[in-house]
Parts: structure tokens; sequence; C-alpha cells
């Protein structure tokens, strides 16, 4: 199982278990993953969809990662906490991916 497929059946589990955080959080992933097929196929001039590989995936991922750190230190500053923690939270789910 690709790990593209293993997030998409993350994401469908968390639909049916109501997970909100763990959903959107898979949802924006999938949505950076896209995003970077589309650029990759642009790239490479090619005619059908452009799958990414697992190490791929994981990049845009680390790139997620990096995201949640600037927020988490920007609202710290900001006197933030619950928006920091969230995104600790955000993090915390997208960093189980990395170490799969």
């Amino acid at each position: 199982m690709s790990l593209k497929q293993k997030i998409q059946e993350d994401l469908n589990s968390a639909l049916k278990a109501r997970e909100n955080l763990k959903r959107v959080v898979l949802s924006s992933l999938l949505s950076a993953i896209h995003n970077k097929e589309i650029e990759k196929r642009t790239i490479q001039k090619l005619q059908e969809a452009a799958e990414l590989t697992d190490e791929e995936i994981i990049k845009v991922i680390q790139t997620e990662i990096k995201k949640r750190k600037q927020a988490i230190e920007l609202y710290e500053k900001g006197n933030r906490p619950e928006l920091a923690k969230k995104e600790k939270e955000e993090m915390d789910i997208l960093l189980k991916y990395i170490l799969i």
C-alpha cells in the first residue's frame, strides 16, 4: 500500500469516526499532494496523471510540518497558546506519516 493510499484510508476512517481535526489535516495534506502531482505533470509535460512516489510525498509532508512549526513559533510569540496547541496537534498527526 502506498503512502498516499494509507493517508486516504486514514481520512476515510477519520470521517467515519467524526475526528474533525484529523479530517481537516488529512484533507489538507491530500490537497497539497494533489497540487504537487499537478506541478510534476506540468514540469514533465505529461498527458496522464503523474503519481508521486512515497519519497516525494514525504517531502510534501515535511513541508507541511515546517509550516506548522513556523506557525507555532509565531503564535507563541504573539501570546496565542490555544492556536499554538492546535498547530502542535496538527503537526503530531503529520509526523505519524514520516515515521511509517
